[in-house]
């Protein structure tokens, strides 16, 4: 298998791919950030919306489909003889921190292994970062107490409050390493629903919005929400997007593991400079140089200037 034209139906595909060097290989794929667009410009003349029929994906001259049960089927592509690779899928969950980085660098060494052997060597590459921020993020988090955890929520796609992701989802273990007490952890599913009156009743310490959200207003000045804890104590935090959403299977997951636990325990995390960590995560992982500004952009939710 040596595919030159991909449709990626799953939103988190194109990241992995362009992740290690390959996103001149894709021909379809839903709309990425401004800093995917600056950074990896190969990926521009990809066409940009995911709603593309079978059989218009064959007209284009598409040879792989990488699809994800939980958005489509995979038959109407193969009976068309479209070749697919499900990419990702919710059977087996990581129930552990350890299955969950095995899973994680699983997925990545998956695009390797299809599009060839510099592909894989840059998947190596990129999960040997990932193993080594994420486990000294965790070094010191493991210490914490469990009853000395903080109590954290997270939710907001879309500026929806309730939307949330539950028990053993990728949020769950970003911040669970960080240290914190994730209270949709109660809830089943990846993508879950969280009633209002149950937000309430956990009461958060913190919160922490999608990035996938417009800014934190839609909580912070709600008079649902005036008496949770999070917002009185303005402990109500967005999500940054950089190459992509952090809080979705992204790429810079150990960067939101700094984030988040530089906020749940900044005594533990002084040392931490946001900005640095950005600039040597990006070359590192994606060798790619950006400047000390374009850190602070992405961490304050801005696009490339």
């Amino acid at each position: 298998m040596n595919p030159q034209k991909i449709a990626c139906m799953h939103c988190v595909s194109p990241q992995k791919i362009f992740t290690i060097g390959e996103g001149h290989r894709i021909a379809v794929m839903g709309e990425q950030s401004p800093w995917a667009y600056k950074l990896f410009p190969e990926i521009c003349q990809a066409k940009s919306r995911d709603d593309f029929s079978p059989e218009q994906l064959k007209e284009m001259g598409v040879d792989l489909v990488f699809y994800s049960p939980g958005m489509h089927k995979e038959k109407p592509f193969s009976d068309v003889g479209l070749p697919t690779v499900c990419s990702f899928s919710g059977e087996k969950r990581a129930v552990t921190v350890d299955q969950f980085f095995e899973s994680f660098e699983g997925q990545v060494a998956l695009f390797g292994d299809i599009l060839g052997p510099q592909a894989r060597e840059r998947a190596d590459n990129y999960n040997r970062v990932f193993e080594r921020k994420a486990r000294e993020v965790f070094a010191i988090t493991s210490k914490i107490d469990p009853g000395k955890r903080p109590k954290v929520y997270f939710g907001g796609k879309r500026n929806d409050l309730t939307s949330t992701q539950g028990n053993t989802s990728y949020m769950h273990w970003v911040v669970s390493i960080a240290g914190g007490d994730y209270l949709p952890a109660a809830l089943q599913g990846d993508y879950a629903t969280a009633e209002a009156e149950q937000i309430k009743a956990w009461n958060p310490e913190f919160i922490f919005l999608s990035a996938y959200s417009d800014s934190t207003n839609f909580v912070t000045q709600a008079p649902e929400w005036a008496e949770l804890d999070a917002v009185k104590n303005k402990r109500v935090y967005r999500i940054p997007r950089g190459v992509f959403a952090w809080d979705h299977a992204s790429s810079e997951a150990p960067l939101l593991m700094l984030y988040m636990a530089k906020m749940l325990h900044p005594g533990l995390f002084e040392d931490c400079n946001l900005c640095v960590e950005v600039r040597a995560f990006y070359a590192e992982a994606y060798e790619k140089t950006i400047t000390n500004q374009d850190a602070e952009r992405i961490l304050t939710f801005l696009p490339p200037m």
